[in-house]
C-alpha cells in the first residue's frame, strides 16, 4: 500500500461518517408532534409554580404563547436545545415584566411579541 491509497481510504471514511453525522443531526433536529408534545407538557408542568406569583390571567397568557410559538416550530429542523432556550426565555421575560408591575393587555402584547421575535429567529437561524 502506498501513500496515495492511504489517503484516499481515509477520505472515504471521513466522507461517510461525514453523511451519516448529517443525516443523524437532520433526524434528530426536525421537530416532531412527539417532541413538542413533550415539550409543552414539561413546560406547563414548570410554571405552575409561577401562577401565584404571575396572576392567573398571565399565567395563561404565557401558556397561549408558549402553544403558539411552539405550533409554528412543528417539523421544523430547529434543535431541541434551541427550543428550551426559547421557552426559558419565556419564562424569564414573563418574570421580569411581572416584577416591572406590567400586567393585562400590556403583559398579553409584550409576552406574545418576545414570544413570535423569538421564534422567526430560530426558523431563520435553523
Amino acid at each position: 500500500m502506498n501513500v496515495n491509497d492511504t489517503h484516499f481510504t481515509f477520505n472515504l471514511k471521513n466522507q461517510s461518517l461525514d453523511a451519516k453525522q448529517r443525516l443523524t443531526e437532520a433526524e434528530i433536529q426536525r421537530l416532531s408532534f412527539h417532541n413538542i408534545r413533550n415539550f409543552r407538557h414539561n413546560f406547563e408542568k414548570g410554571i405552575t409554580t409561577m401562577r401565584s406569583f404571575l396572576g392567573d390571567e398571565q399565567h395563561q397568557t404565557m401558556i397561549v404563547a408558549m402553544y403558539e410559538g411552539t405550533e409554528q416550530l412543528l417539523n421544523q429542523n430547529v434543535s431541541e436545545f434551541s427550543v428550551l432556550e426559547y421557552l426559558e426565555g419565556l419564562k424569564l421575560t414573563a418574570k421580569e415584566l411581572r416584577q416591572q408591575g406590567i400586567f393585562g393587555d400590556q403583559f398579553r402584547s409584550a409576552i406574545m411579541e418576545h414570544s413570535s421575535s423569538t421564534v422567526r429567529e430560530l426558523l431563520r437561524s435553523s
